[in-house]
């Protein structure tokens, strides 16, 4: 957690110097800014995931397509702790809750009608700072968004026939995994300091060396190298402000 400890330093020398500034800066506003919720989607290299998910449908002859995770969906709601404006840049502070899932469902190749769905999540907190400026009244441009993630998560898989689940299994993290994020995006402002749509664009960093589960029998099973990169990302949001 020293990464954490230390972007909660910067966040204050950031503020302190802010205030102490105020007045040389041009400084405009300084308070809680609001709140947001909004949709995303995240890439990431699963590759430790599919290698072990295909070998078992292989194995089991489930299916001769191959099942690949690489890119979840979900809900952002977050909010902004404080937004410093000055005559030219503005500097935000913001904390987020991302909900992320990816699902694939197959049929086994006879007439047992069994399915099969294994579903992937990665929710993770998230804190950071961006800085951007002004293009004109309505649109800002976030120049650069950076925040430290921090992940929990689990590989479920579960098999049913005839809409009755026979057996199920779920992989999990040991302990959360801290990663990061850097992004850059446009902020429409509908009702300006009030209501705005913000799109954001940029790259997960994130690995995840092992799920883990333990049978029936108290053994534990792991998937190895589960998660080894991270990969683009997309959000769109809605900002509720509250200037003072």
């Amino acid at each position: 957690m020293k990464i954490f400890n230390k972007l909660i330093l910067a966040g204050m020398i950031v503020l302190a110097g802010i205030t102490t500034n105020a007045q040389s800066f041009g400084f405009g506003c300084l308070g809680l800014s609001g709140f947001y919720a909004g949709l995303s989607r995240e890439q990431y290299d699963a590759s430790g995931i599919n290698d072990y998910l295909n070998y078992q449908l292989y194995s089991n002859t489930l299916t001769s397509t191959p099942i690949k995770f690489e890119k979840g969906t979900g809900y952002r709601i977050g909010a902004n702790f404080f937004r410093a404006k000055f005559s030219k840049l503005f500097i935000t502070a913001k904390g987020y809750y991302q909900f992320l899932k990816e699902e694939h469902t197959v049929s086994e190749n006879s007439s047992s009608n069994i399915i099969s769905k294994y579903t992937l999540s990665l929710n993770h907190w998230g804190v950071g700072l961006d800085i951007g400026t002004n293009l004109f009244w309505v649109l800002d441009w976030k120049i650069l968004e950076g925040n430290v993630t921090f992940f929990s998560g689990d590989f479920t898989s579960e098999f049913s026939q005839d809409n009755v689940i026979l057996n199920d299994s779920k992989f999990s993290l040991d302990k959360t995994q801290i990663g990061y994020y850097v992004g850059s995006g446009l902020i429409l402002h509908l009702v300006p300091d009030y209501i705005s749509v913000e799109s954001t664009a940029g790259f997960n960093f994130v690995k995840i060396d092992k799920l883990k589960r333990t049978d029936a029998l108290g053994n534990d099973l792991f998937i190895n190298n589960a998660i080894p990169g991270g990969g683009f990302s997309v959000t769109i949001q809605l900002n509720v402000g509250f200037p003072f």
